[in-house]
């Protein structure tokens, strides 16, 4: 046992998780940095914005820590973090559910059965591409559908690559990368919270960490919504170095924990994000969970949540 916990990194935490209780005020943002990016001076950029004067007040670190990429590896959090993509890029066609087919024949104009439709693990070995190369095959935007958390992008061949993205994603995370991620805890809602996103994407462009036509995206990802933020901390927030944190002790989960969820549920739902949801006239519609909480604050996304069917269960 002792060899195991030698051949890897453990984690730096700077800050130890501050849990969520009953008391706590405003909701916890998961950021943290692209595995490819100076993490140093990235992190420099995000404390100065954040200890702004207009910031210093609504924003409180709950916690910082820099995981090791043979941590990460080792511990397979990449896979866990985008486990519902990766297996739709292993099996392809086979994993579109019926509404993902209807969508599909709606948005591209061709039957679903006679489609060439592939995973991207299948796509390198039939394209003959490197990872980078699928990632980097341009398309016209009109070419490329979101649909249930999935990326399918059209090629000039009408060939079909589902999460075109995912091998490179995974080529880019390696023994050598370590990632640095933060809890901040804020008053704001996701609207007021925009603006202190776009104050660091104008620091990384000064400091000429980003190129001015990219997004912030291409430096570090941030939490969009309450279920986002449960999925981010999902294998990224460690109470120790070997003990992860509970999803519990991440704001959204302690406020599903005081309404009767379960730990185990939620994880569930994470793991199964594909959900059928009632609509307002009653209906059960399907969706993607984390497109469909987008931006939502706690109690909305938890109405939501209240009245749906995960998959598994018969709609």
């Amino acid at each position: 046992m002792a060899a195991m916990e030698s051949s890897f990194r453990s984690p730096q935490i700077l800050v130890p998780l501050k849990p969520r209780t009953e008391s706590t005020q405003g909701q916890d943002i998961v950021l943290y940095l692209r595995p490819e990016t100076n993490g140093v001076q990235v992190e420099s950029v995000l404390f100065r914005v954040f200890s702004r004067s207009v910031w210093k007040e609504r924003l409180t670190l709950a916690y910082f820590a820099n995981l090791p990429g043979d941590f990460i590896l080792h511990h397979r959090i990449v896979e866990q973090h985008y486990a519902s993509r990766l297996d739709f890029a292993a099996r392809g066609k086979a994993a579109f559910t019926p509404q993902m087919r209807q969508t599909f024949e709606r948005f591209f104009g061709i039957p679903y059965d006679k489609a060439q439709i592939y995973g991207s693990f299948e796509a390198l070995q039939l394209l003959k591409l490197s990872a980078e190369e699928l990632f980097q095959l341009w398309v016209p935007v009109y070419d490329i559908l979101e649909i249930e958390g999935q990326l399918v992008k059209r090629l000039p061949d009408n060939k079909f690559i589902i999460n075109y993205d995912i091998p490179a994603l995974l080529h880019k995370n390696h023994a050598g990368t370590d990632v640095a991620v933060l809890v901040v805890r804020t008053d704001l809602d996701y609207d007021g919270f925009r603006p202190v996103v776009e104050e660091i994407r104008s620091a990384l462009i000064d400091a000429g960490l980003l190129d001015p036509t990219k997004t912030e995206r291409r430096v570090f990802h941030y939490s969009k919504g309450p279920f986002e933020q449960l999925l981010d901390g999902l294998g990224y927030i460690w109470k120790t170095p070997s003990e992860p944190a509970s999803l519990l002790e991440l704001s959204f989960g302690a406020y599903l924990a005081q309404r009767g969820w379960s730990e185990e549920a939620l994880l569930h739902r994470l793991r199964h994000p594909i959900t059928w949801f009632y609509d307002s006239n009653g209906a059960l519609v399907e969706q993607n969970i984390f497109a469909y909480t987008l931006f939502d604050d706690y109690q909305t996304a938890f109405q939501k949540i209240s009245t749906s069917k995960s998959k598994g269960e018969e709609p």
